[in-house]
């Protein structure tokens, strides 16, 4: 659950602007994308602190400047939940309460379910006392309830994300040999679009890992599919490489610009103990069931090193 969770908070990062014209379409018109936007990571754990304290994945939130020419902006709350919780609906209220008390801004939420219960749908918190009522609705988006037909003929990166979503929720106990088809129509789908080289990218990552194989090796038979369409002269990769590649990319994609340069097979050396905590958090995280050994190997540092970063991410 953790790493869907991940991935779906790390694909809006990488493509906000697309997912801002997907789920916001009457509001676009007032956005001013020239300036850009800010991701308030911290800001919402020092609001939350017991978010951390329980293993649940922060919300995303978002600055959102204006083309009206105010200082005003926008906080949009982002929750991706894929899991039944009969306290959800509380919890988003007081979300809203604790971003709107510190910061004194409108504040625009946004509920993703991305579970396959179509009876679970929550929109709204309602507290009544003795004739004081209250009511907080807020914007939902129910992935399971989508039709695939439009999601297919919308030009947004994003609708391609929702598909993956979809797919994967659809797949059930398919083969491997199912699932990669499944891939490549979406893989067809986003070459047709002729999206950004940063997009394709971000959308290749996302459908790898979203829909997910049995076996190892069906990975690797997706990402030369990939490749061999996207960079001809690209070198066929094992599992192992692809898998390394794309810890590596996400690493380098959170701004750290140096450091790997040397090849994998005699490990990579990582200037820094800041980016060597990066990185072999970066593998742990993505890889769980791979060794000390390995990750000490890959990263450049002792397997000491790498249990200790281990214990402190548990």
């Amino acid at each position: 659950m953790q790493t869907y969770d991940k991935l779906w908070k790390g694909i809006i990062e990488d493509l906000f602007e697309h997912f801002l014209r997907f789920y916001f379409p009457d509001m676009v018109d007032k956005i001013d994308f020239d300036k850009g936007f800010e991701f308030l990571d911290q800001e919402l754990a020092q609001l939350f602190p017991e978010a951390g304290m329980d293993n649940r994945a922060i919300d995303r939130l978002v600055k959102v400047y204006l083309l009206d020419g105010s200082e005003e902006w926008i906080l949009i709350h982002i929750e991706v939940q894929g899991y039944e919780d009969n306290e959800f609906a509380y919890r988003m209220f007081l979300y809203y309460y604790r971003i709107i008390d510190r910061y004194k801004k409108a504040v625009c939420a946004l509920a993703i379910f991305t579970d396959n219960n179509l009876e679970y749908h929550p929109t709204e918190y309602r507290r009544e006392c003795f004739g004081t009522e209250m009511t907080y609705r807020f914007r939902t988006f129910k992935v399971i309830e989508q039709n695939e037909t439009e999601l297919r003929n919308s030009e947004n990166p994003f609708a391609l994300v929702v598909l993956a979503t979809l797919a994967a929720l659809k797949k059930g106990k398919k083969a491997d040999k199912a699932i990669l088809e499944i891939k490549r129509n979406l893989m067809r789908l986003m070459f047709e679009r002729n999206y950004d080289r940063n997009v394709i990218h971000s959308l290749f990552r996302f459908i790898q890992h979203y829909i997910r194989f049995s076996e190892k090796e069906s990975y690797t038979v997706f990402a030369n599919d990939f490749y061999s369409v996207y960079q001809p002269n690209h070198k066929a990769m094992g599992v192992y490489d692809i898998l390394v590649e794309d810890a590596r990319q996400e690493v380098f994609s959170k701004g750290i610009e140096k450091g790997i340069e040397k090849g994998i097979e005699k490990g990579i050396e990582i200037e820094g103990s800041k980016k060597i905590c990066d990185f072999a958090t970066t593998l742990i995280n993505s890889f769980p069931e791979w060794s000390d050994e390995k990750i000490a190997d890959l990263v450049g540092t002792t397997v000491a090193k790498i249990a200790e970063i281990r214990k402190a991410i548990s």
